[in-house]
């Protein structure tokens, strides 16, 4: 259990961000429930980037490649030109994960990974990674890989001395630990080990084998798309917030943020392309902080949570107690109302919320229809 524990600590330091007191929940303090989740919450969140690892590729792109690798496995080096060229076939589509599993069979291997982490301490992490692959049989077949590892990063410009510290950085050995324990959980015993989109693949035998399969991810990825809608309100003390202005609408192809934005100048119609949007993530592609402790708007306006007044949600009519961790549904009429009121005026604002996500989601089609959707291009879509 000890033990248990402990990695569990690994983890969290390995994912979660350090505090700026930027974010729309910097200064809270997480529930029990959170500090610990369960191993179903652990694999979907460690099927994803995290914030802390080392990543290739388009931090948005639709697809994700997650490898376990050991740098001194023949096989994880027979890869990485691989994966470089599928980097490379599928530019802006595809995110790279590279994750730490060094083998207890290959004894330079925990070396080799604190190697490549000393390195990415001075920004060069994937300098590192090409090095030890490219030169894999000189550093792995002697007895003193530790003076092969100062010269690869002497070649780098890190002085000699500056990684030896870095390579004495307790916290390097955590990242890889945590590494190591996050690959138990996703049950990635072998060497390497690859997660696309969230499924184990079986090692792909030749570069076709696996851009088939990252092709066929895209094509699942794209029958998978989100386009929903639904209609909010935001109201503090009676008054609505006006999110028509144009610093909080989006331009066709320069979206504030690809998975869900406003546009068209309506400022009471979500557009979301994505599963997992929270009301939070929604009003932080705004510039807006919303959490437990309240809301902080764009302009630095606060509506704190303080005990006599406070945020309260309603979704279709009835009252919802997840507030900002709530995810809009197509279809949803969303009243958030901030404020000490009385029962008949929040009947007066739920009675205001607009109605009109059904013509974008063209479910009631005898009362028009709305502006021009661009046109995507994408399989599932039409055009005008």
């Amino acid at each position: 259990m000890l033990w248990t524990l402990a990695f569990l600590a690994l983890w969290l330091a390995h994912t979660l961000p350090l505090a700026s007191g930027t974010g729309p929940e910097s200064s809270r303090t997480p529930a029990a429930s959170e500090i610990l989740p369960s191993e179903s919450v652990l694999q979907q969140s460690l099927l994803k980037a995290q914030p802390k690892d080392w990543v290739k590729g388009n931090p948005d792109a639709p697809l994700t490649l997650v490898e376990y690798l050991d740098f001194q496995c023949p096989a994880c080096r027979s890869y990485a030109p691989v994966i470089q060229r599928l980097l490379s076939e599928f530019h802006g589509r595809l995110l790279v994960v590279v994750r730490h599993h060094p083998s207890n069979l290959h004894p330079w291997a925990f070396l080799a990974s604190l190697a490549a982490e000393a390195a990415g301490k001075e920004g060069k992490f994937w300098q590192m990674h090409d090095l030890l692959f490219d030169r894999q049989s000189e550093w792995s077949s002697g007895s003193d890989p530790l003076s092969y590892f100062e010269s690869y990063a002497a070649s780098l410009g890190i002085p000699k001395e500056k990684f030896r510290e870095d390579l004495n950085d307790r916290t390097l050995r955590a990242r890889v630990l945590a590494d190591l324990w996050s690959a138990s959980i996703l049950g990635a015993h072998s060497i390497p080990s690859f997660f696309l989109n969230g499924h184990r693949i079986p090692n792909p035998k030749t570069y076709d084998d696996f851009r088939t399969l990252v092709r066929a991810a895209e094509i699942q990825a794209t029958a998978e798309q989100v386009h929903e809608h639904a209609d909010f309100l935001v109201m503090v003390d009676g008054k609505p917030i006006d999110f028509s202005l144009p610093r909080y609408q989006s331009a066709r192809g320069q979206e504030k943020d690809p998975k869900v934005h406003l546009h068209h100048g309506n400022g009471h119609v979500l557009h979301i392309h994505a599963r997992g949007v929270t009301l939070s993530y929604f009003f932080q592609t705004l510039g807006i902080r919303f959490g437990p402790e309240g809301m902080v708007m764009d302009d630095g306006r606060k509506y704190p949570n303080d005990g006599g007044r406070h945020w309260r949600l309603f979704v279709n009519g009835t009252e919802n107690h997840l507030l900002e961790r709530y995810e809009p549904k197509d279809l949803d009429r969303i009243l958030l109302t901030y404020g000490p009121l009385p029962p008949q005026e929040i009947q007066r604002e739920l009675a205001m919320v607009p109605n009109d996500a059904c013509l974008y989601s063209h479910t009631c089609p005898e009362r028009g229809t709305p502006p021009d959707e661009e046109c995507s291009g994408l399989l599932g879509s039409d055009c005008p």
